[in-house]
């Protein structure tokens, strides 16, 4: 626990120091999750696992709460922003213009529209139905949301 505060200490004055170039939303996300992970380990233990540790609940739920307002925030700011998000055709163009684009980006950008609109709409669900699902306090239900942005994620790695 005190190496991890440390490291979150460290960490937090790389960002203070950075300024404009660490200014962005995802250096307060990962400072966030810093935080939270240095309630996961033990005080006086440098096991990787130890045992008669239970991860903290208020951890838990801290977490969950990190990936709803990040998985909300996502589909909010597209549903806010431009309109092709809005008549789900936004996937039509998406492949066009990928920052990563790999061999099977190709292909699904040469799919055809309805199953962009589907992409679009499966995107909606994911981001902005799913996350609800975290805030339920039912183990179950929350694994679903969690394996469900799992796969979400590996989804957008795969096509690129």
């Amino acid at each position: 626990m005190l190496i991890m505060g440390l490291l979150w200490i460290l960490y937090h004055s790389i960002v203070n120091v950075g300024q404009q170039w660490y200014s962005f939303g995802w250096e307060s996300q990962l400072l966030e999750t810093g935080f939270l992970a240095i309630w996961l380990v033990p005080v006086f233990s440098l096991q990787m696992f130890p045992v008669n540790t239970p991860t903290s609940r208020l951890c838990v739920v801290g977490y969950r709460w990190l990936l709803f307002r990040i998985m909300m925030g996502a589909g909010l700011i597209k549903i806010r922003g431009d309109t092709c998000w809005r008549d789900l055709t936004c996937m039509n163009y998406h492949y066009e213009t990928q920052p990563v684009p790999n061999p099977l980006s190709w292909f699904l950008h040469h799919a055809p529209e309805e199953w962009h609109h589907l992409e679009t709409m499966g995107n909606h669900v994911i981001e902005l139905l799913l996350p609800w699902l975290l805030l339920i306090p039912n183990r179950h239900i929350a694994a679903f949301a969690g394996a469900a942005q799992i796969v979400f994620q590996l989804v957008i790695i795969i096509s690129g």
